[in-house]
């Protein structure tokens, strides 16, 4: 892997934890706030190998979880299963923009169901939640308006199959 590569997705995670952590913290919509870091995971994770993609969730993850109040190794543990997600279906994100969007929001939907369903079984009252449900349908949503962004930006740094990826 190039190292070039690599020290832009740990440069693009280290801003996105900045971003979850302080100004996406403070601005919400409709009590939501999107998965700034659970989408740069996924937008890096489909352009690097195995390994580094699954550390850089790791490591993503375990920087959210000491910077947050949730239990230590609960993002560390989904944003690592999220990537090595991403890793095994990365060949299906370069179809077409529909299959792009549809992966990111797929992957986003799955990464928020498992923050509270292991949380749960860490012992946060994820389920309690009045707005549970909301931030599981609403994540995906401000994930996909982001992606239109940040996919584009990180394949003209990292490379890659370039298929047209006007809006994805």
């Amino acid at each position: 892997m190039r190292t070039r590569a690599i020290g832009f997705s740990l440069l693009a995670a280290a801003l996105a934890v900045l971003l979850q952590t302080t100004l996406f913290a403070q601005v919400r919509i409709f009590e939501v706030a999107p998965d700034l870091v659970m989408l740069t995971v996924i937008a890096v994770a489909r352009r690097l190998d195995a390994e580094p993609a699954v550390l850089l969730g790791f490591t993503s993850g375990l920087a959210m979880d000491l910077l947050g109040s949730s239990p230590l190794g609960l993002r560390a543990l989904v944003l690592t299963l999220i990537a090595h997600a991403t890793v095994r279906t990365k060949d299906r994100f370069d179809v077409n923009i529909v299959a792009t969007g549809s992966a990111a929001v797929l992957l986003s939907m799955l990464g928020v169901v498992l923050v509270v369903v292991i949380g749960t079984l860490f012992g946060e009252a994820s389920f309690r939640d009045p707005n549970v449900f909301r931030k599981i349908l609403l994540i995906p949503v401000y994930n996909l308006v982001l992606a239109i962004g940040i996919f584009p930006l990180v394949t003209l740094v990292l490379g890659g199959r370039r298929r047209r990826e006007l809006l994805l």
